[in-house]
């Protein structure tokens, strides 16, 4: 089974498991056991976060136990703090705001798998975290959250089946078409929020050839810093028009 396969199946099974307890009534879980959970995660500030569950927990029908499964998920993934605590923070400020959480839930487990499988989140924990600030409706960050998650699962995997893979940085670079983890994360992400931008300003899934200059342009224009040329020269090598074209309608589907 593919990997993608695989997390399209684990975040099923997660949404069916917080359906169940949707269904039983409001949550059991108390703030004791979030202030536990929060406990094994490095967070700068958790008390904010425990301050805003405590008062959804007062809530009718509040999702304490989905919530709470969350946390114990993130707190068993290795390193990512800071997209950890952003993950947190994007449920805390929507309790703040009065934001339902239900429908956040299981976007909350799709951004917890992204994490453990290494996607770059930390832009669409950002966008996200800005949309609440907007006053956004909460329906609309859900949205943009998967589509951009969309977005970067198959940007990366398109790379993988075309050969350039993602090492970790510092191992040995045995193949011309493996790219350090650091330097392929931000060609991942930056290919994803070109296209991200190109659909949010109404642009149509089937003009491969224009999202195609859009990313091109972005990636050649970006300072050796960001991104370097060898890197945009091969990944560009390896994608074409219609290779963006499939990855744009997954993410309206």
């Amino acid at each position: 089974m593919s990997r993608t396969r695989r997390s399209i199946v684990r975040v099923g099974l997660l949404c069916a498991a917080l359906l169940a307890a949707s269904l039983m009534g409001a949550a059991r879980a108390s703030i004791g056991d979030f202030d536990r959970a929060l406990a094994g995660i490095p967070l700068s500030d958790p008390e904010r976060i425990l301050a805003a569950i405590e008062g959804g927990l007062e809530q009718p029908g509040f999702p304490g136990d989905g919530l709470l499964s969350l946390i114990n998920g993130l707190a068993s993934i290795p390193g990512s703090a800071n997209e950890m605590e952003m993950i947190l923070l994007l449920f805390a400020r929507a309790l703040e705001n009065g934001m339902p959480i239900d429908g956040l839930l299981p976007i909350g487990f799709q951004l917890a798998n992204a994490l453990e499988e290494g996607l770059p989140i930390e832009g669409v924990l950002l966008e996200a975290l800005k949309g609440i600030a907007q006053g956004s409706h909460i329906s609309i960050i859900e949205a943009g959250i998967s589509q951009r998650l969309t977005l970067l699962w198959s940007v990366r995997d398109l790379l993988f089946s075309r050969g350039v893979f993602r090492v970790p940085s510092g191992a040995p670079q045995t193949s011309p078409n493996a790219i350090p983890a650091v330097r392929f994360d931000e060609l991942v992400d930056q290919i994803a929020d070109a296209l991200s931008d190109y659909l949010e300003g109404g642009g149509g899934p089937f003009d491969g050839q224009a999202m195609f200059v859009l990313v091109s342009d972005r990636l050649r224009r970006l300072p050796e810093s960001v991104v370097a040329p060898e890197d945009v020269e091969l990944v560009l090598g390896a994608i074409g028009p219609a290779d963006l074209t499939q990855i744009a309608l997954a993410a309206l589907t």
